[in-house]
């Protein structure tokens, strides 16, 4: 297995640093991860790009594909870009960085600023209204991408189980292009290697995927230390509770709770176990229910 990635491969092994010592074999939700001539590879095919092999790995011999080059090149070409932020930033970055981050964005090339949980407010109300006009079957929101792939792969028969709304990243990337333009590139910018699978998979709302540790790397390269960069405001903020949305009990917050369903019929979890528990009791006979997974 070649220790970098094809085009389109979002996580894979460096093989100059793997050990054999076979951790993401074990600790791989999917059984994803295979051996070939002594060294672990990831078969893209049962991967659903959920990160917890890159986690988990000691040597580091397992990387998700950097994206970091085509989104300099972008903003190289001039055109104009516009960043989606995923809310969960407020956990990366400490607070006096969080004021400062929008002008070191603007420094970096970026035309428009805002934030991913603009997206996640409307899509948590749309989640709503779908739920009280389908009152009688389960509904698993679809805001983790990990879970997405999880239920395409391997749980099938809940496809239809899946609530048809586009996740937040990808209801924001069609804000932002109608707002700025169908000619603006939209690079979103989050915690999750998943993020970059839906983006592949998506009908280009969302141009490239970084993580916050290839925006790190960013920073590291063009010498940017937060602490000398003004503190301004994003271009765009979100409504009502909608920063709370990568959350346990996210969605429910910013729009759920708003429905008549009783509490015990709205199901929070997170961590494949867990999550992998309430899909396995699901059939055609399981009572209504809203399920809001997230994988890790």
């Amino acid at each position: 297995m070649s220790s970098e990635p094809n085009n389109n491969q979002i996580v894979f092994t460096n093989k100059a640093r793997c050990r054999d010592c076979y951790r993401c074999i074990r600790v791989c939700p999917v059984k994803a991860i295979g051996l070939r001539d002594g060294q672990a590879y990831v078969d893209e095919t049962k991967c659903t790009s959920c990160g917890t092999c890159i986690r988990e790995c000691p040597q580091h011999a397992k990387s998700f594909r950097n994206d970091l080059d085509r989104v300099i090149g972008l903003i190289a070409s001039g055109k104009k870009t516009a960043v989606t932020i995923a809310p969960s930033f407020a956990s990366f970055f400490e607070q006096w960085q969080i004021k400062r981050l929008p002008s070191a964005l603007r420094k970096l090339g970026f035309n428009y600023i805002s934030e991913t949980a603009v997206g996640a407010y409307f899509v948590a109300k749309e989640t709503a209204e779908y739920a009280k006009k389908n009152p009688a079957k389960v509904h698993i929101t679809t805001a983790c991408p990990a879970v997405v792939n999880y239920i395409e792969l391997y749980k099938p028969e809940l496809i239809n189980c899946l609530v048809p709304l586009a996740s937040p990243m990808i209801a924001h990337g069609r804000i932002i292009k109608e707002k700025l333009g169908s000619d603006t590139a939209v690079v979103f910018i989050g915690p999750c290697v998943a993020k970059k699978a839906e983006v592949q998979n998506s009908n280009g709302e969302i141009d490239y995927a970084l993580t916050f540790l290839e925006l790190q790397q960013w920073f590291e390269m063009e010498n940017i230390d937060l602490a000398e960069f003004e503190e301004s405001d994003f271009d765009e903020t979100p409504q009502g509770w909608a920063r709370n949305f990568p959350l346990a009990g996210g969605a429910l917050q910013t729009g759920l709770l708003s429905t008549d369903m009783l509490d015990e019929n709205i199901i929070s979890v997170t961590g494949f176990e867990e999550m992998n528990n309430i899909l396995k009791g699901i059939n055609s006979h399981s009572k209504p229910m809203i399920i809001e997974p997230l994988f890790c």
